[in-house]
C-alpha cells in the first residue's frame, strides 16, 4: 500500500509541478518584457522578507504532521481529532503574529532597499505580500490529515490546478495592463481556492474532526511542544540561511542584482521544487515506515533513496554549470547573466543543499528534531558572518559562498550523524563512515562531469536553441553512461531495479 500511495503522490506532484514550472517560466519572461527589472527585484526581496516573517510558524507544521503519523496508522480517530484541533489553534496564533510583525516592519522598508526609484505603491505592494502570508495559515492545517494517511495527492491535485490557473491569469493581466498590483491580487485570491476545496472534502471524509473539540492530553501536549521547540531552531536556521540572500544583495549590491539573481533562483528553485514534490511523495509512506518497521528495513530504504537523489541532483548540478548562462542568454538576454565563477558557486550551493534532502526526510519520518536543535543556530551565525565578510569583495558570489561554508561546517556532518546515531542505531559508526566516503566520491564525480561538460560547451557555445538542445542531449548521454558504469553493480541499484520490475509486472497482471 505504501508503494501504491507513493506512486500516486509522485505522479500528481511531479506532473503538476512540471506543468506549473513551464507556466511560471513563461510568466517570468512576460514579467521581464512588460515590467522593469526593479519590480523583479521587489518580487524576490519581499518574497524573502515574508519568508523571514514565517519564522513565527516555528516548524509547527512539521512537528504536528509527525505527531499524526502514528494515530493515522492505527486509525485512532479521537487522537487525530485532538491533534488537528491543536494544529488549528497554533496556526491561528501564527497568523496573528505574522500580521503584527509584518505591520511593525513596514516603516523600515527603506533600510532593506538600496534603490527603490521607479517602484510605485511600494507600501501597498508590501501589505499585499503580508496579507498573502497571513491568509495562508487559515485553512492550510487541514491538508495534514491527507498527508498522515499518505493521500497528499488529494490536496496537491487541486493546488496544482489552481496554480496553473493563477499563472495564466497573471500572464494575461501583465500583457493587457502591465499592472503589478493586479498581478499580486490574483495571487492573493487564488491561494484560497485549493484550501477551501480541501477543507470541504476533509469535513465530509473525516466528520469526527468537527465532532471533537478537545485538545491533546497534557502529556501528549508537552511532547508536541518539545518537538515544536526543537523545530523552531531548525526553522530559524532555514530562514536565516535561505531568506537573507536577497536582503543582503539588495542592501550591499543593489536591487538590480536581486532581479538578476531571481532569474537563476527561479530556475534552480523550479528544479528544487520539482524534486521537493518528488520527495514529498515519499513523506507519508516514510512516516508510516518509521512508525511500524524495524531499523534494518528503514536503512535499506534510506540507501535506495540516497542513490536516487544523488543521481538527480548530480545531473542538474553538472548540467546547470555547463549550460546555465547559455540558457539565461537565450531566454532573457546576456545582460541578465552572472560570471562563470558566480554560477559555479550557485550550482555548488544547489548540490550541497540537495544532498541533505534524504537525511532531512528520514529525520522527519523518525521524529529526530530534538537531537540537533542547536545546529541551526551555529549554521545561521556562520552563514551571516561569512556572507558579510565576503560580500564586499565578491558581491553575490560572496553571499552565496557564505551559505556553502555554513552548510559544510554544520549540516554536512551533523545531519547524517544524528540520523545514524539515533535513527538507524545498529552499527551506526560504520554506516556513518560509509556515508562520508560515498559523499566524497560522489562529489568528485560531479566535479569532473561539470568540468568536462563546461569544457565542450565553451569550445562549441550554444548560440541558438538548436545548439543548446544538442548540448543538452550530449550531456545527458554522457551523464547516463557514467552513472550506469559507476553504480550498476551496487546493492541499491539492484534493489531499485527489482522494485521497478515488480511494479511493471503487477501492472501487466
Amino acid at each position: 500500500m505504501r508503494t501504491r500511495y507513493t506512486l500516486i503522490n509522485m505522479v500528481v506532484n511531479v506532473g503538476g509541478q512540471l506543468m506549473n514550472q513551464v507556466l511560471l517560466f513563461i510568466s517570468r519572461m512576460v514579467f521581464i518584457h512588460y515590467l522593469s527589472a526593479a519590480y523583479l527585484g521587489v518580487n524576490g526581496l519581499f518574497t524573502d522578507v515574508l519568508g523571514i516573517l514565517n519564522f513565527a510558524e516555528l516548524g509547527i507544521g512539521t512537528a504536528m504532521i509527525y505527531s499524526l503519523y502514528e494515530p493515522a496508522a492505527k486509525n485512532d480517530e479521537h487522537r487525530l481529532a485532538q491533534l488537528m484541533n491543536l494544529y488549528r489553534l497554533l496556526y491561528r496564533i501564527v497568523a496573528v503574529v505574522v500580521l503584527l510583525v509584518g505591520l511593525a516592519l513596514m516603516p523600515f522598508l527603506g533600510f532593506f532597499i538600496k534603490d527603490s526609484s521607479g517602484i510605485e505603491h511600494l507600501r501597498l505592494i508590501y501589505l499585499m505580500y503580508v496579507a498573502n502570508s497571513v491568509c495562508s495559515y487559515l485553512l492550510s492545517y487541514k491538508n495534514s490529515i491527507y498527508l498522515a494517511y499518505q493521500k497528499a495527492y488529494v490536496r496537491n491535485l487541486w493546488a496544482q490546478l489552481c496554480d496553473a490557473v493563477k499563472t495564466l491569469l497573471q500572464i494575461v493581466l501583465i500583457v493587457l495592463t502591465g499592472n503589478f498590483i493586479l498581478y499580486l491580487a490574483v495571487q492573493f485570491v487564488m491561494q484560497f481556492i485549493p484550501n477551501i476545496i480541501v477543507s470541504v472534502k476533509v469535513d465530509k471524509e473525516f466528520p469526527y474532526l468537527k465532532e471533537c473539540r478537545e485538545l491533546p492530553e497534557k502529556e501528549k501536549f508537552h511532547g508536541i511542544l518539545r518537538n515544536i521547540g526543537a523545530m523552531s531552531f531548525h526553522k530559524l536556521g532555514t530562514i536565516i540561511v535561505r531568506n537573507t540572500d536577497s536582503l543582503l544583495m539588495s542592501s550591499f549590491v543593489g536591487l538590480l542584482s536581486v532581479g538578476i539573481y531571481s532569474n537563476y533562483k527561479l530556475i534552480l528553485s523550479g528544479i528544487d521544487n520539482l524534486l521537493n514534490k518528488f520527495s514529498n511523495a515519499f513523506a507519508g509512506s516514510l512516516g508510516n515506515l518509521g512508525a511500524i518497521e524495524d531499523e534494518t528495513r528503514v536503512y535499506s530504504i534510506y540507501r535506495e533513496l540516497d542513490l536516487i537523489f544523488f543521481v538527480i541532483y548530480a545531473y542538474w548540478t553538472a548540467g546547470a554549470f555547463a549550460l546555465f548562462n547559455a540558457f539565461i542568454t537565450l531566454c532573457f538576454g546576456a545582460e541578465y547573466c552572472f560570471s562563470t565563477a558566480t554560477v559555479a558557486v550557485l550550482v555548488t550551493e544547489f548540490y550541497v543543499s540537495g544532498q541533505r534532502r534524504v537525511n532531512m526526510l528520514f529525520r522527519e519520518a523518525k521524529g529526530l528534531f530534538w537531537y540537533d536543535r542547536y545546529k541551526p543556530l551555529f549554521e545561521s551565525a556562520i552563514n551571516l558572518a561569512a556572507s558579510l565578510l565576503l560580500v564586499k569583495k565578491f558581491g553575490v558570489a560572496g553571499i552565496l559562498g557564505g551559505t556553502i561554508i555554513s552548510t559544510v561546517t554544520t549540516c554536512l556532518w551533523m545531519e547524517p550523524y544524528i540520523l545514524m546515531r539515533y535513527g538507524i542505531r545498529e552499527d551506526w559508526q560504520g554506516k556513518l563512515k560509509d556515508y562520508f566516503v560515498r559523499y566524497a566520491e560522489r562529489a568528485a564525480v560531479v566535479a569532473v562531469l561539470a568540468a568536462v561538460s563546461y569544457g565542450w560547451v565553451s569550445f562549441c557555445p550554444a548560440k541558438n536553441i538548436g545548439w543548446f538542445l544538442l548540448d543538452g542531449v550530449l550531456y545527458t548521454l554522457l551523464f547516463g553512461a557514467v552513472m550506469v558504469v559507476l553504480y550498476r553493480n551496487t546493492p541499491e541499484f539492484d534493489r531499485l531495479k527489482g522494485r521497478v520490475t515488480a511494479v511493471l509486472k503487477r501492472r501487466k497482471e
